[in-house]
């Protein structure tokens, strides 16, 4: 955990610091994923399993100080395991394989993602269509439909993560550090302010999160990978309105999504979306099959990792999802 040197393949101990390379004697990092303030990723195998697959490492490594600070970070570290074990149940969330402590340092061990985030994609190819917001919504959507329903927002949605899965073309919404679970008593109580700032919601950047914010979040992904504009450039607080269609340099956006990103983003929280089922009526209606006259609540059909011995929870009927 203190040495990043670079070992040969086949060593079983660091040949500079001399500790063991392999975390509980099964998973060996390869290479750092990415670092922030209160922990270190790597890209890592599994040594106990034949095709030695990869997966990934998250270590609590905290640089902040102060025991406040310390604990508090502890305790979102151990919220995002349990969050992880239960949410990872989804095809498009990362299944949480393993969760510990070795040498007093926490870990978890989690399913890898092959593929490339939508800032990777937005760098390498461009703007998006509005065809592909419209599949973006569509893919994610019953995602944040589940996060919701098992009552965690997610705090944190942004283009760096959410994930394309090479293997299908699916979108993967990862990090759940920031996440935060619901009480009934607290979601009008004010809590620490956590989410990158330009896809953060007025609301949450106060302190008081609602399954709505993410909403916002995604919202202002949409504008950003449509303009490949800042998000602080696309609202112009002196006029407190969004001037996103000024950055679109000639890319098309048709009134109904125009719509639906507007409502997405709106500040005024009782204005905007109230929830993942209001938005799909409107995707529904403007892109998907006509809204069935005796059933007009929209559906959304969930898809959850199969297990053996395991039965997936019941989805309530009115949120089957038909994707078009």
């Amino acid at each position: 955990p203190d040495c990043l040197h670079i070992n040969p393949e086949g060593c079983n101990f660091c040949q500079k610091c001399g500790s063991k390379l392999r975390l509980v004697e099964r998973y060996y990092a390869k290479s750092i994923l990415g670092q922030g303030g209160f922990g270190r990723t790597f890209l890592a195998v599994d040594d106990f399993k034949p095709s030695k697959p990869p997966c990934v490492i998250k270590q609590f490594l905290p640089q902040a100080q102060g025991t406040a600070t310390l604990e508090k970070a502890a305790q979102l570290f151990d919220q995002e395991a349990q969050r992880l074990e239960l949410l990872g149940k989804h095809s498009q969330i990362p299944e949480l394989l393993a969760y510990f402590t070795a040498d007093n340092r926490q870990y978890l061990i989690q399913e890898f993602i092959e593929g490339d985030t939508l800032q990777q994609e937005l760098d390498n190819q461009g703007a998006f269509s509005e065809n592909q917001i419209s599949s973006l919504l569509k893919d994610l959507l019953p995602v944040l439909y589940f996060v919701h329903k098992h009552k965690v927002i997610h705090r944190d949605i942004k283009p760096e993560n959410i994930i394309r899965r090479a293997s299908d073309n699916k979108l993967v919404l990862v990090d759940f550090g920031a996440s935060k679970q619901v009480q009934r008593t607290s979601m009008s109580v004010t809590g620490t302010v956590i989410g990158s700032a330009a896809y953060c919601a007025p609301e949450q950047a106060m302190g008081k999160p609602q399954y709505g914010s993410d909403l916002y979040s995604l919202g202002v992904t949409c504008l950003y990978l449509l303009t490949q504009a800042s998000p602080s450039d696309l609202y112009d607080p002196l006029e407190a309105q969004w001037v996103w269609r000024e950055h679109l340099n000639g890319n098309h956006v048709s009134d109904k999504l125009g719509e639906i990103l507007d409502r997405l983003v709106e500040t005024v929280f009782k204005k905007r979306y109230q929830s993942v089922a209001e938005v799909w009526a409107h995707l529904r209606r403007y892109y998907g099959k006509q809204t069935n006259p005796t059933n007009p609540q929209p559906v959304i059909q969930e898809t959850v990792k199969q297990t053996p011995n395991t039965t997936p929870p019941a989805v309530p009927q009115k949120f089957k999802f038909d994707i078009v």
